[in-house]
């Protein structure tokens, strides 16, 4: 084997995934729109912060909470029921696990909290979503003012669709503590909806310390979108994250009708992602970075955050690997295995010929730390040692391999490899 039948092996596999998802009743595009690397090479073009592996792109200002949502250390985020005021064709929460339990029955959102506050759990950041959890206003503020004695310090958000945010409601959220409200707005709201919507965001503005736009970004409502932000930043409000937009494996005939495809390469890296907002639709991803680009050329104060889809699953990934560095068998018969700041275990590989030579030389200078497969042939390596190799055998293909920590059914752990790309 060489590296170029792993990589094609990959390439099967995600191609395999991509054909059972699109028995959900949307195609996938033919061609990549939004590739990786343009994301990741975006900070120049509009003075932006690329970060989290390149997943998370941003401006002027991010929220607290979105970092914190990266590793989902000391995070939370709770809701009392699935119910709502409106709906949305791409909503997800028909993903959510007993959807249609909570739809009908309230959860106690306190008792949960004193529960964890008294198991030892300690936050940061706590959110409040939904369904629109406006519909259980005093639940709400019974929350967050419970979770302001218990943690004082704790960074407090509540997700609106805004229609019931008026400003006797805003004035009780202010008084619990909240420093964050996060509005839900569409490209593609109603008229009258729109206008209530953003008389509630001006309201908030003078009230909520960090006032914040959610909006998924539906490809070909790019002036819409623009109009917004202008008019988001003449408010005074502090941030916009624009959100990939996603199909949720339902209403799929709402996805054809707008003519939107599934997005090639949907995830970073394969695997089974416990997030449960969908695939992500093509050119979203490219038009978010046109919005980043917008507001850089116009000056806008307002911060503006794209959040990936792969940006929603690093906290999954955090939590998957971290058994890795508390476990220290693991380390020892994985020594080669690093991470980036996207969480994936990482090290050096090469096959065939390669693997061959790669090991002769670590072992010729005295480097122990590798993993050598003679089936393949194959060599797993730290990445520490790549410009060192590079320089001895320059003739050598390398490749570099992505993985996790997976638990098996009898309890106990191993590392899957999810992916190998050539290195430049």
């Amino acid at each position: 084997m060489d590296i170029w039948e792993r990589i094609s092996a990959f390439d099967a596999d995600e191609n395999r995934f991509e054909r059972d998802m699109e028995k959900y009743g949307v195609p996938f595009e033919q061609g990549e729109s939004s590739p990786r690397l343009v994301r990741e090479h975006f900070n120049d073009a509009c003075l932006c912060h690329c970060e989290n592996g390149g997943a998370s792109v941003w401006r002027q200002w991010i929220s607290r909470a979105c970092l914190a949502c990266r590793t989902g250390k000391n995070t939370g985020s709770v809701f009392v029921d699935l119910r709502c005021t409106r709906n949305c064709y791409f909503c997800f929460n028909e993903n959510q696990p007993h959807k249609d339990r909570f739809k009908i029955q309230k959860r106690d959102i306190e008792l949960e909290l004193k529960q964890a506050h008294r198991a030892g759990a300690h936050y940061d950041c706590l959110a409040i979503t939904g369904g629109e959890p406006l519909l259980n206003k005093e639940q709400a503020l019974s929350f967050l003012g419970l979770a302001r004695r218990l943690y004082p310090d704790v960074h407090l958000r509540l997700y609106t669709n805004g229609e019931l945010a008026d400003k006797a409601t805003l004035e009780e959220l202010k008084e619990c503590g909240l420093n964050e409200i996060r509005f839900s707005v569409k490209p593609d709201d109603v008229a009258d909806t729109r206008n209530l919507v953003l008389a509630n965001i001006e309201r908030a503005v003078s009230l909520i310390d960090d006032v914040v736009i959610e909006m998924p970004v539906m490809p070909g409502t790019l002036d819409e979108m623009k109009a917004l932000m202008m008019q988001a930043d003449a408010m005074g409000v502090r941030g916009m994250n624009l959100l990939e937009f996603c199909f949720p494996l339902h209403n799929a005939e709402e996805f054809r009708r707008r003519g939107f495809k599934l997005r090639h390469r949907s995830r970073k890296y394969p695997h089974d992602y416990w997030y449960a907002g969908g695939i992500p639709v093509a050119g979203s991803e490219k038009e978010a970075l046109e919005l980043l680009r917008f507001a850089a050329d116009e000056g806008l104060r307002l911060g503006v955050h794209y959040c990936s889809t792969d940006n929603r699953n690093t906290a999954q990934v955090h939590f998957q690997n971290k058994g890795f560095y508390t476990d220290a068998y693991l380390r020892q018969i994985y020594p080669w295995y690093d991470f980036d700041e996207d969480g994936f275990l990482k090290c050096a590989k090469a096959y065939g010929a390669d693997a061959e030579e790669i090991r002769a030389w670590l072992d010729s200078v005295g480097h122990v730390v590798y993993g050598y497969d003679p089936d393949c042939p194959a060599i797993a390596f730290p990445r520490a040692l790549l410009d060192d190799i590079r320089q001895a055998l320059p003739h050598v293909v390398v490749g570099e391999s992505a993985a996790i920590l997976e638990e098996r059914e009898d309890g106990s752990r191993m590392v899957r490899e999810l992916n190998v790309r050539k290195l430049a």
